[in-house]
Order: structure tokens, then sequence, then C-alpha cells
């Protein structure tokens, strides 16, 4: 018997959608600091081949991190998180792989070491080196577009940290419904907004930002506060680009553990980052600072 249309539809979209999940595999790795204590992070893998940043945040003292990577070759490596924070990097390299294979080694070089992401996910790996020498300082400075050097302008080192409004986790009752509100926009996006209710906050410890889509390359975020069921669309978050030429690709960033949120885009030729405080009783955005560098150096090319 031949298999009916809708039946042979069927079976073509779940084999494509089983190629497309096999795509990218899970690459896994531990973490680790010479001061012992581990800061927020923000781990890379960068695409030898496609010349591109995969990234994902952690939080402080948090050990290992997980990425889905497509199958290449990368550098993987990681930096503090804070707006501002010394540009320092650990990285997967030389020297971490010996000292895992083989404790009792002496193990010397410090060079960036290439990972190979394969169909199957492999073995974790240890990305426990921070005593990178200035050649791969260098080298992770030009695949994220910083300055030369890292070097930070005294304003930068002083533009407000993430660690510095902390929140702390909500554990009270839940709004089980969204407020009121005479936001157009509340009615037309109820169904994201309302499922944020039921899933974990994600900022400020009481809140869920909501990412959505405004068209290519573009998306406007909402608050939605846990607590109350209250509902902000701020206007410093209404069409903002999704990606940023040569970075990280995030221009909106925020933490589960921080009021403090910042936004990053071009301006008149310099890259411009806005920090805002974020008010969780009246659930308005303040702007605290405004930082101006200059924009980053064209996207490196792969080699």
């Amino acid at each position: 018997m031949r298999p009916r249309p809708h039946r042979l539809a069927v079976a073509l979209l779940l084999l494509v959608a089983a190629g497309s999940m096999a795509s990218a595999t899970p690459v896994a790795g531990h973490l680790g600091s010479p001061a012992g204590t581990l800061p927020a992070l923000t781990v890379y893998a960068w695409s030898l081949a496609a010349a591109k940043l995969h990234s994902v945040t952690t939080e402080s003292g948090q050990a290992s991190f997980s990425l889905d990577l497509p199958p290449g070759r990368y550098y993987v490596f990681a930096a503090p998180l804070d707006p501002g924070a010394p540009p320092i990097y650990g990285a997967y390299t030389e020297f971490a792989a010996c000292a895992r294979e083989n404790p009792a080694a002496r193990c010397l070089e410090h060079g960036l070491k290439v990972l190979l992401v394969a169909r199957r996910p492999g073995p974790a790996i240890e990305l426990t080196d921070w005593y990178l020498d200035d050649a791969v300082t260098l080298e992770l400075d030009r695949i994220l577009g910083r300055p030369e050097g890292g070097a930070l302008a005294e304003a930068e080192l002083a533009a407000p940290k993430f660690s510095e409004y902390p929140a702390a986790p909500y554990a009270g009752a839940r709004a089980t419904a969204l407020a009121a509100g005479d936001e157009p926009r509340l009615e037309r996006e109820r169904e994201p907004l309302t499922a944020a209710l039921e899933s974990h906050a994600n900022f400020a410890g009481r809140a869920v930002l909501v990412r959505i889509g405004c068209g290519d390359g573009c998306e406007t975020a909402a608050f939605v506060d846990l607590p109350t069921g209250r509902v902000a669309f701020p206007a410093a978050l209404a069409q903002l680009p999704t990606t940023m030429p040569c970075s990280s690709g995030e221009p909106l960033k925020f933490r589960r553990d921080s009021r403090l949120l910042t936004v990053t885009g071009d301006s008149g030729g310099a890259r411009l980052t806005r920090y805002f405080l974020w008010d969780p009783e009246s659930g308005v955005l303040k702007l605290l600072a405004s930082l101006a560098s200059a924009a980053a150096a064209p996207c490196a090319a792969a080699h």
C-alpha cells in the first residue's frame, strides 16, 4: 500500500527536523579560576572556518558550561561578564588539556588548543587556563573586536557592573494572570507574556524578560513581573538589533541575579552602551550612564 500524501509529508518533515537537530553537538566543559571563586562569565566558541562566535553566559560560582555547536574546529575561551571588567581571559589551551590528561606532567605550553567538534559529543573540556601570553590575548582581543591589547579607558573601568546591583531570588506568591493595562501590545503579545508567568525569573530575581521579534534582525523586549503580573514595554528596549557585527552577538545583556541591564548599539560611528537600572516597584528602567567607544574593527577573517 502506498503511503497517503499527508503521511508522506509528515514523514519528510520529521526527517528534516531530525537532520536539523543533528546539526549541532552539545559541548560541555569545566570552568576554573586561579582566584578560587568564579565570577559570572561569557564563554565563547570561535569557529575557525566560519569566523563566527557562539556564546553562553554563566553565573557567579558556576563551575561548568554547555554550548551547542555545529561540527567544526573552534577556539574556546571565557571573559568576565561584568561591563568594564578588566580584559582578561581564560581558555581551553594546550596546558589545560595536558594537565587533564596527565596531572603529573610538566605542562608548559599555554597556546590555544583547537577543539574538534564532531557529530557525537566528546568528553568535557577544561577551560581553566588563565595564564595566557600576550600573543594569545591579542588574538582573543582581535576575535572580539576589542582595541589592541584590550586596554580600557578610565570611564569603562568605572562603568556600572552587574555585581554592584544584586537582586535576590523571589520566593513569594506569584501572579496567576497578567495585570490589566491599556498598552495595545499587551493583547497582541498575550500568548508569550502569559507563558512567561509559568517560567523562571531570568532578570532581577523576580521578572521574566520576554524577547519578541519585530522583523528580520529586530526584537523588542518586555518585562513580566512575577509577583504582580504587571507587564512593561520599556521604550529603551524597543526595536533592538539581534546581533552586533564583530561581537558576541548580544546587544542586550542582563542577568537573573542583577537589576542592571545594558543595551549596546552603533551610534554615529561609535559604539554606545547604555546602562539601565530596573525599579521592581514601579517597573521603570532608569538610565544610569552611557559610554561611547570606538566602533569595533572589521570582523576578523577566518584562518
